[in-house]
């Protein structure tokens, strides 16, 4: 490993009361100043602007608007990167701040310049600290939560470990705060069916991801060529355990990963409809590693433009994403004609073969059941 990825939730660095507490980020910093002389990249993905705002306020978080949240995450953000600022001066590292929202990544040029940033940052050996901009960030372009950012920035950054920080210890055969009989599952080589009937709601009331987020987190970074790490922050030195290769929480084993702009397409963006195959397309797409061709399309969703990134549709289940060559518009224009015997000129693949991923999550997606 060189590359790792580490990200801290929110009930990881509050106290009793839901305000930051120095000592938990400062056992934290303490962890991740002894990788960092290990000759570890660092990245830190940080929850808690939220709580820190709340926190330093004085409000209460249960009856928030969401504006207030946000300006809650305004106040609390400064406070919260001024502790990590402090806590890693003490060791000399300096630290760099990057907010970032959803679209952010989707913008496949502020995908790049994000990576270009993160470079040189690694390069020196300053850590950067990343969150989601919450005094912007709104449904439409929320991660809705930072075990999805982490995984992103694992994918962003390239990184070989991406370690979730919260207050379980790992994905568990059920829930262990209901079921005394749960069993932790050490090590995890395939997302299957199974593992997301296991996953439940959502965690602590301080945080927003529970297990399901985590799975879910965990399956865009192993596809992405990341190994995952699940395991409780509470747990003295966990992260030292983790590089030494102790078995300590939940590691999911990494996939072979997907080439050049294949895991931006698929984990990255944020389709803008969908196109539905015909079995003969379907077959030559999973088995023959072929393109999208006109023929195999019989409708669309939505309205995209050329250019746009949209699902690949096969019996109302998502089994792909693709950037188009056409708009929604004349593909359906193109289906008609075709419907009324008309000649069709010569086109190009509508998706071709180098911009499209097959995904392997058979779960269905909004975009294909409104078909």
């Amino acid at each position: 490993m060189k590359r790792i990825v580490v990200k801290v939730g929110s009930s990881s660095l509050v106290d009793e009361s839901g305000s930051l507490c120095r000592s938990k980020v400062n056992q934290l910093v303490t962890q991740l100043v002894y990788l960092h002389q290990q000759k570890l990249q660092l990245i830190l993905v940080t929850s808690g602007a939220v709580a820190a705002g709340v926190g330093a306020l004085g409000w209460n978080r249960t009856t928030m608007t969401m504006p207030e949240k946000q300006a809650a995450a305004a106040v609390g953000q400064s406070v919260l990167i001024q502790q990590y600022q402090e806590s890693f001066a003490h060791h000399d590292i300096p630290v760099a701040q990057l907010l970032l929202t959803r679209s952010d990544i989707e913008d496949r040029k502020r995908f790049i310049h994000i990576r270009n940033t993160i470079e040189p940052l690694l390069h020196h050996g300053i850590i950067p600290i990343i969150n989601e901009n919450d005094t912007v960030a709104v449904e439409e372009i929320r991660f809705g939560d930072n075990d999805t950012l982490g995984a992103l920035v694992s994918l962003v950054a390239a990184a070989d470990l991406y370690v979730m920080l919260s207050d379980i210890d790992g994905l568990y055969t059920s829930n262990p705060r209901i079921d005394k009989n749960a069993k932790l599952l050490h090590q995890i080589e395939a997302i299957t069916p199974e593992l997301w009937q296991i996953a439940g709601g959502n965690g602590s009331s301080v945080g927003t991801g529970g297990m399901k987020t985590k799975l879910q987190a965990a399956q865009i970074a192993t596809q992405s060529g990341v190994n995952v790490r699940i395991a409780n922050s509470n747990r003295p030195n966990v992260l030292q355990h983790i590089i030494a290769g102790n078995a300590i929480g939940t590691h999911f084993i990494a996939d072979t990963p997907l080439k050049k702009k294949k895991p931006w397409i698929a984990y990255g963006t944020r389709a803008e409809g969908s196109v539905i195959v015909d079995t003969g397309a379907y077959e030559a797409l999973t088995k023959g590693n072929s393109s999208l061709l006109l023929a195999g399309i019989l409708s669309t969703t939505g309205d995209f433009v050329e250019g746009s990134v949209v699902e690949i549709c096969h019996h109302e289940q998502t089994i792909g994403k693709g950037i188009v060559h056409l708009s929604s518009r004349d593909i359906d224009q193109l289906i008609s004609k075709r419907h009324e015997g008309e000649p069709l000129p010569l086109l190009p693949e509508v998706i071709h073969r180098d911009q499209l991923v097959l995904l392997s999550s058979k779960r269905s997606v909004s975009l294909c059941s409104k078909s």
